[in-house]
């Protein structure tokens, strides 16, 4: 099983929006259109205190110009002045409630800093005066699928593809929520759409290899990872996919080699150092996976990491200490198959045959598929006296041993994509 943690946002960057002047002014012959349009191009240079003095000027002899205000609120809010950005934005929207600009910027500070639910009927106003902008869209969408609207967010996504099939970044977003609803055919058909149009776009080539991974065509994804990381080979998202590629085809060797990589590269990433604990103890490097995987817990605690600790642990010898941390995973995460299996091996392996048999059949109720967990059970039924409990257990035992390979569960989690 493979869990890939990107939601919707990550499709986009946290960052306020800089519109040139508006077309109608740039036609009236205005004479402080020059003054504004280097404002502009000092803001997009991050030559802030120039755009200020530029903006100053211009309110100096027009205190509520409106396009002065919103690139001036543009400038304090880089500036981290937040308070004061919006401020200057809703100015400009009591005086001038058409300003397009103002919304989207007002709508972009109030996501940044936590206000979603604020920035949504800003965005809904922006979306009524221009309908066909593609980043007020896919902004508005970013905000209905954080509500987990997913309906709402599809049916303006919808609807403007309809108004240009051919924005990338739409069928990029309409992918995405397809993945996060689990229709894996439906992302991917909107991907293969996007990579027609966007060949060379290493975002869209991300998302292709993350969504094949997840449907488990590694021979798809393979190819295009080795790519995104051959071309950006100190991007950590890309060696990150490529490592997980190898994962799910069981090469632990080349997976651990590149995850060494990846955590020289982000060493506070806890992802990093779990799925190399995950690879280590795969090749009975038990000490060097255990170490990986408490440096894991030490950046970020996590049920999965706190798992593999546990099964580290047991292989080291120290069965009690083993037995804590699968309880404690157990009681943190009651849905945690795999940790009840170990839980209840442990005990039968201690003798607690009662107890065994709690997390063991726990265990199979979470999981029908568990080969450990059903063999286990068919164990402790044997030894309690239940001899066509047993029996049943091992003979479905022998049934899975058939369709996979006895080892341990480990769900991967891929990190962010890289922002633009």
């Amino acid at each position: 099983m493979v869990m890939f943690c990107s939601v919707l946002k990550n499709l986009f960057i946290a960052i306020l929006v800089v519109v040139t002047v508006p077309i109608a002014r740039a036609q009236s012959g205005d004479v402080n259109l020059d003054r504004l349009s280097e404002a502009v191009q000092a803001i997009n240079d991050a030559q802030l205190p120039r755009a200020e003095q530029l903006l100053n000027s211009v309110l100096a002899a027009l205190p509520n110009d409106a396009d002065a205000l919103n690139l001036l609120g543009v400038v304090r809010a880089k500036q981290q002045r937040h308070a004061e950005a919006e401020r200057l934005f809703r100015r400009v929207l009591a005086s001038s409630p058409t300003h397009l600009g103002a919304h989207i910027n007002l709508a972009e500070l109030l996501t940044t800093t936590n206000r979603s639910a604020e920035a949504l009927p800003i965005l809904i106003s922006a979306h009524k005066l221009a309908p066909a902008r593609s980043e007020i869209n896919l902004k508005l969408a970013m905000l209905y699928a954080d509500k987990r609207d997913y309906q709402q967010a599809v049916q303006i996504l919808e609807e403007a593809l309809a108004n240009n099939p051919d924005d990338v970044p739409t069928l990029r977003a309409l992918a995405r929520i397809a993945r996060t609803t689990g229709n894996f055919e439906k992302a991917l058909s909107h991907l293969i759409e996007a990579r027609r149009l966007a060949p060379r776009s290493s975002a869209v080539l991300y998302d292709f290899g993350v969504t094949t991974l997840q449907m488990d065509l590694v021979l798809d994804a393979l190819p295009v990872f080795e790519q995104l990381h051959r071309d950006y080979p100190r991007e950590p998202a890309y060696l990150y996919g490529l490592a997980a590629t190898h994962w799910r085809k069981g090469e632990t060797a080349e997976t651990t080699r590149l995850m060494n990589k990846y955590v020289a590269l982000q060493p506070r990433d806890p992802s990093g150092w779990y799925l190399l604990g995950a690879a280590l103890l795969r090749q009975e490097q038990t000490s060097e996976a255990h170490a990986a995987l408490q440096r894991s817990l030490s950046l970020k605690a996590d049920s999965d990491t706190e798992y593999l600790l546990g099964v580290s642990t047991d292989k080291l010898g120290n069965r009690a200490a083993a037995i804590k941390i699968f309880r404690n995973v157990v009681q943190s995460r009651p849905d945690h198959a795999a940790a009840h299996a170990a839980l209840g091996t442990a005990y039968r392996e201690a003798g607690s045959y009662a107890e065994a048999r709690v997390e063991l059949e726990k265990a199979v109720d979470l999981d029908a598929n568990d080969l450990r967990a059903n063999y286990q059970l068919g164990l402790v039924y044997a030894k309690l006296g239940e001899k066509d409990a047993a029996r049943k257990m091992f003979e479905r035992a022998d049934e899975l041993r058939k369709r996979q390979h006895d080892q341990e569960r480990v769900i991967l989690k891929l990190v962010d994509p890289p922002q633009p």
